[in-house]
């Protein structure tokens, strides 16, 4: 009788861990999902930033080829010509930050796009442990209730006897 009271007790522990352990890896699969949801605004935000930057480098090197341009066309007047090339210069190293910028944006978003890969195998990790956990759980509980069920069964025929 003990033996048998020993074995629920026991049953009953390993369900209740079994349930600790399922609610910590939904708890985990919470968190990852809020990292993941995070991390992909700001990937998106990133690439805004990056088609932006994209679009301000064009208009830049349009600026840059209509200035040089100018320059051809205005050679024979040297002050001109001057401050066409000072403001092409300039120009170009606007368009050297910006080329910089963006190569930062791309690395960056790369970064985000890996540790995005790493989250969602976190994720599937933590589902696959989730609905291991449940099974097991349903399995201590179907061994519990057939335990339970032959105690009581044992119970009442003692209590014939």
């Amino acid at each position: 009788m003990d033996k048998l009271r020993e074995k629920i007790a026991t049953y009953r522990a390993q369900a209740e861990a079994a349930a600790d352990r399922a609610d910590a890896a939904e708890q985990a699969l919470k968190q990852t999902l809020a990292q993941q949801t995070e991390r992909e605004q700001e990937l998106i935000s990133l690439q805004n930033r990056v088609h932006l930057l994209e679009e301000e480098a064009d208009k830049r090197e349009a600026q840059l080829d209509e200035a040089k341009q100018i320059q051809k066309d205005n050679a024979a007047t040297l002050n001109h010509s001057d401050v066409v090339l000072k403001k092409a210069n300039t120009l170009e190293e606007k368009i050297e930050a910006l080329e910089l910028q963006l190569r930062e944006a791309t690395t960056t978003v790369h970064n985000l796009d890996l540790e995005n890969e790493s989250l969602q195998r976190k994720l599937a990790q933590k589902e696959k442990n989730l609905e291991d956990a449940e099974l097991k759980y349903e399995e201590l509980n179907e061994k519990y209730m057939g335990v339970k069920n032959e105690l009581e069964e044992t119970i009442r025929s003692l209590d014939d006897i």
